[in-house]
């Protein structure tokens, strides 16, 4: 007993001269946040790694105010020392908006600013020590962070996904796969931030038993060069009990190759249940008219089928004539055939030579990351012969002279097309040329349609106009090739 006073008066007089003997300024003011109704006190937080001394309980919160000059990422940490106290950090900006939550400790990564740390309880009161320190971290990572922490079924929270530490190159693109219990929340409204630069592109593919796949490309050379939130999703409760959310994620550099991240999770409490619909069923009676009259029977009518009399045919009778036929005298004819002399032919019939038409070669390149097929068409668009270009996007046809369409076509690119004139034995080279990959829906644009395509297509090999690296799965991947070349229409002027 006498200890434990002991320890109180410590306490005390540590809260008087914290940290570590240095003064600081402690006044009341009313309270920021309009969800709560407590006395709040306002403490300076101005060093790093120092320890400080609070206390806290229903009625009275604590606010630690501090100013970033530069960006830091770094952590708060709340112990409690005397009491049931559970903490309950909150991070605050300048204008009271609320930035970040947590249980215990609290981690962000903020730009320069005014901030204030709120502690109150989660539950309980006592006493409680507080650090602050950086968090340097060297290596990209991914972090998943739900407010609030804790919620009832039925209510709403907001889980931010955040890529730490990019590094200076930046990444072209990024894949998230978030996973929670579907049997405690339900996900939603899943929005990308804008990390990736303006009109970034995305394909999202679920929420589907307790997952969904976020793909992100930066569009027309855009990049995510800085750290910060990707994407937000929301997640609202069904059922008690605690569901782990992370999002781990896959990034490219534009080198076609996928690079996982080190991931850090969250997790959300839920208490209580929904309620449960209550039916009452209805009885419906139905009530049998009362009448006195007296039925009639239906007469079953009785056909009589007509009786039909027979009539007797008469047996013709045929009579036999005999005829005698009337015989002419033959005639008696002597003829004499005349003889027709025989000609002489004397003259030569003339032979017309036909000159045949000598075959033009066309040849060229064309890149694509597809199979091309290189085609000239008549000019009612018929086609008039056609070749499927090497694996290096050479090809080389023959035609008869005339003006052509030549086209050049792989599946999900948009196509090249131009005029072309052959001359019999003059050799044509076609100039070189890149295909946009992109149009999946083959309708010459590329938009966010097709990448809608992508995300229902996410992980799988159908259709194959959605696989534009040909790899035989449609990802990520795909869709960073087709955000090179976002909104760009065909087909592509080829002359």
């Amino acid at each position: 007993m006498k200890s434990k006073r002991i320890l109180q008066i410590f306490v005390l007089l540590a809260i008087l001269f914290s940290p570590l003997g240095s003064s600081q300024p402690a006044y009341a003011s009313t309270n920021s946040s309009p969800l709560l109704d407590a006395l709040v006190i306002n403490r300076d937080l101005s060093y790093w790694n120092a320890t400080y001394i609070g206390y806290v309980s229903s009625s009275v919160y604590e606010k630690w105010q501090f100013e970033f000059n530069i960006p830091h990422n770094f952590i708060v940490a709340v112990s409690p020392v005397a009491g049931d106290l559970v903490p309950l950090l909150t991070l605050f900006d300048a204008n009271s908006n609320q930035l970040a939550q947590g249980t215990g400790t609290l981690t962000s990564n903020q730009p320069a600013g005014s901030y204030f740390i709120q502690v109150q309880p989660s539950s309980g009161s006592g006493f409680y020590i507080l650090t602050r320190r950086e968090v340097v971290q060297t290596q990209p990572s991914v972090t998943t962070v739900v407010t609030p922490t804790s919620l009832s079924a039925g209510e709403t929270a907001l889980v931010t996904v955040s890529l730490n530490n990019v590094p200076v190159e930046g990444y072209t693109s990024a894949e998230f796969t978030c996973s929670y219990d579907a049997a405690l929340v339900e996900a939603s409204n899943i929005i990308t931030s804008g990390l990736f630069g303006a009109d970034e592109v995305f394909a999202i593919n679920g929420p589907q038993n307790g997952s969904f796949i976020v793909a992100i490309a930066g569009s027309n050379g855009n990049k995510a060069t800085t750290s910060g939130t990707a994407l937000t999703f929301s997640v609202t409760g069904l059922a008690a009990g605690q569901s782990a959310i992370e999002c781990t994620v896959r990034v490219s550099k534009g080198d076609n190759v996928l690079t996982e991240l080190a991931s850090t999770g969250a997790t959300l409490t839920i208490v209580g249940s929904l309620p449960t619909a209550t039916f009452t069923p209805t009885l419906v009676v139905s009530e049998t008219p009362t009448g006195s009259g007296t039925p009639v029977e239906s007469a079953t009518p009785t056909t009589t089928p007509p009786t039909a009399t027979p009539v007797e045919s008469a047996t013709p009778t045929l009579e036999t004539a005999t005829n005698t036929p009337e015989v002419s005298p033959t005639p008696s004819f002597t003829a004499t055939p005349e003889v027709s002399p025989t000609p002489t032919l004397t003259s030569t019939p003339e032979v017309t030579a036909t000159a045949t038409a000598l075959p033009t070669t066309v040849t060229g390149k064309v890149t694509a990351s597809k199979p091309v097929t290189v085609g000239l068409y008549n000019a009612d668009d018929s086609l008039a012969t056609s070749v499927t270009a090497n694996a290096d996007g050479t090809f080389s046809l023959t035609a008869p002279a005339g003006t052509y369409i030549i086209r050049a076509t792989a599946s999900g690119f948009l196509g090249a097309e131009g005029s072309i004139t052959l001359l019999a034995g003059t050799p044509v080279t076609m100039p070189d040329i890149t295909l946009l990959a992109g149009d999946i829906d083959n309708n010459n644009s590329i938009d966010q349609f097709d990448a809608l395509t992508i995300g229902m297509s996410y992980n799988t090999a159908t259709p194959p106009a959605a696989d534009l690296n040909n790899d035989n799965v449609i990802n990520v991947l795909d869709l960073e090739l087709l955000a090179r070349n976002y909104r760009e229409t065909g087909p592509i002027a080829w002359q």
